[in-house]
């Protein structure tokens, strides 16, 4: 018998370097990241990456070694690239006071609460480097400056002068000048765009950076990390020292993410050499700076759970509203090669690196950059022109295919709102016509799906996405959901009315398998036999739906038909 594989303990959600190495979690060796920040001459670097890619794990494994501390961190590194580095990096091991924010969490709806929760953020970390700043303020004002900041109670004036004020009392009390790093820098200005008080987060921001990383002679190093790079004319206007480096960029290009070695290394340790070829498939597919690079997140969260199979997870992990505003806003200019890429080809796109998000809703052109630095796609080459680039771009990998072909189907069918057939599609649904509702989601899927007519045959959740993208209608007087537990299974979609006495549906949805003989009418009996026996419709009677309708809906290409059980 062969012996049992000893899993590595794998750091599934751990960002913190410390606190990961500490509780003796499998660290992929990114540390020479912290030798290319140290050797690399600018001042003050941003980088931009898609979610999930290792930049906060990144950035705290930067923080740990460089940070002036009593603790003896030796132990964290000494087995690492860096501390093999050579003395020029050796140099900078706990030398410096640091300040590090992260502003990974403040997505909140309005601008009040917002600044608020950046206010908290400042403070935490003035709270923290109290015992060495204290003693040498002496200054009544600087005094009164602190005290605001610790408390979350400063004006904007103050606000916007936190970081360079902080900077020069560390400064002044370690007499080293500080290393400032920010992780995430833009989340809070994503959220600000979506709900209408961006220019109120661009403004503070403007001023926080500018004090921090213009002209401050306080200042070693600055790093931040986001998901975009935002234009100059925004936040870092007037910063001529910042230098930014994309995933078209070939420095720091080997950092995030992981390598086709990497990968084999952790699939061998795991004992899943033998799913190589899937994890490829699915994780697989991203160039930065022209190097392969898997999807660490997903790569570790199937390795850590090879049994429940190949699924989407790092799409799960966010829910793109800007990506999604722009699909349905702009994407009937972009539908022809968002068809295109779904079906497996590549299109030439001009990129643009600045993204101004004051311009993104006036045409289908941001689209792409979305779609490219969020992670969405991935840069097959790419060549300068002018002040952008052209680049070849294509979908990554079956995961990303999923959550775009879900995204497309979903765009489409709230494009279709304004057809006088939505409403009578949602009426026929809550009557129980099948033969009404099959024929108008036919009739809907025939004028908008156009991408199913290659030959490639579509999984059920493209075809759920463009459903549940029709319902979205009657979200005033029911709940719309999918994929969740009910009975003995989980069903495909079910509309749940919000007051009791009302009519509610589950349906259950499935793609014709033509390859095993299947026909419209075995795959309906099918569909309808799985709402019997895993009795989905409990859920629907214990939320005092009435009356209750079964429905199984199948779908070949462009065709759909419907059966209610009678």
């Amino acid at each position: 018998m062969l012996p049992a594989v000893t899993r590595p303990r794998l750091p599934i959600g751990s960002s913190d370097f410390l606190q990961l190495r500490r509780d003796g979690l499998h660290y992929v060796d990114k540390s020479d990241f912290v030798t290319e920040v140290l050797r690399n001459p600018a001042r003050v670097l941003l980088l931009p990456r898609p979610r999930r890619f290792g930049k906060t794990l990144n950035i705290t494994t930067l923080a740990a070694y460089v940070e002036r501390t009593k603790e003896d961190r030796t132990a964290a590194f000494c087995d690492l690239a860096v501390w093999r580095a050579g003395d020029d990096v050796r140099a900078h091991f706990g030398r410096y006071p640091v300040i590090f924010l992260t502003f990974k969490d403040v997505k909140t709806l309005t601008w009040t609460t917002t600044r608020m929760a950046l206010a908290k953020v400042i403070a935490a970390e003035c709270q923290r480097h109290r015992a060495e700043v204290e003693p040498v303020i002496t200054d009544p004002d600087e005094l009164r400056d602190w005290q605001a900041l610790c408390a979350s109670s400063a004006d904007d004036a103050t606000l916007w002068r936190a970081l360079a004020r902080l900077s020069e009392w560390l400064h002044r009390a370690a007499g080293e000048r500080a290393v400032i790093l920010i992780d995430e820098y833009d989340t809070p200005i994503h959220a600000a765009f979506h709900h209408g008080f961006y220019d109120q987060v661009i403004e503070l921001f403007r001023n926080l950076f500018s004090g921090a990383f213009k002209d401050n002679p306080h200042l070693t190093k600055g790093v931040l990390t986001g998901i975009l790079r935002v234009s100059k004319e925004s936040v870092f206007s007037g910063l001529n020292n910042v230098e930014v480096h994309t995933i078209l960029s070939k420095d720091f290009s080997t950092y995030f993410g992981f390598s086709p070695e990497e990968v084999s290394s952790l699939a061998k340790a795991s004992g899943q050499e033998g799913a190589l070829s899937e994890i490829e498939r699915w994780y697989n597919g991203y160039s930065f700076g022209g190097h392969t690079v898997y999807n660490p997140w997903s790569v570790l969260n199937y390795l850590a759970h090879p049994e429940d199979g190949f699924k989407s997870y790092w799409v799960q992990t966010s829910s793109d509203d800007i990506l999604r505003e722009l699909l349905i806003e702009r994407g009937r200019l972009a539908e022809p090669d968002l068809e295109t890429l779904l079906t497996g080809g590549s299109v030439t796109k001009l990129i643009d690196e600045h993204i101004v998000l004051r311009d993104v809703r006036e045409s289908a052109d941001p689209v792409w950059s979305f779609l490219l630095f969020s992670g969405y796609l991935k840069a097959l080459s790419s060549r300068p022109v002018a002040r952008r680039s052209e680049v070849v771009l294509a979908v990554p990998n079956l995961e990303v295919r999923d959550a775009l072909e879900g995204m497309f189907a979903d765009f489409l069918s709230r494009g279709l709102s304004g057809s006088e057939r939505v409403p009578m599609l949602c009426k026929a649904l809550l009557e129980g016509d099948d033969k009404t509702f099959g024929r108008l989601l036919g009739e809907l899927l025939l004028t908008t799906l156009s991408y199913h007519d290659t030959a490639r045959p579509q999984r059920e959740g493209v075809y759920q996405a463009f459903v549940l993208g029709l319902l979205v209608t009657l979200e005033k007087t029911h709940e719309v959901t999918a994929n969740r537990e009910a009975g003995y299974g989980r069903y495909d979609v079910m509309i749940s009315p919000r007051q009791h006495g009302r009519p509610g549906a589950v349906l259950e949805l499935k793609v014709i398998d033509t390859d095993e003989g299947e026909t419209k009418d075995t795959a309906l009996e099918s569909a309808l036999q799985q709402i019997t026996e895993r009795d989905y419709a409990s859920a629907l009677r214990e939320r005092g739906a009435t009356p209750v309708h079964e429905l199984a809906a199948v779908f070949d290409g462009k065709r759909a038909w419907v059966r209610k059980r009678t």
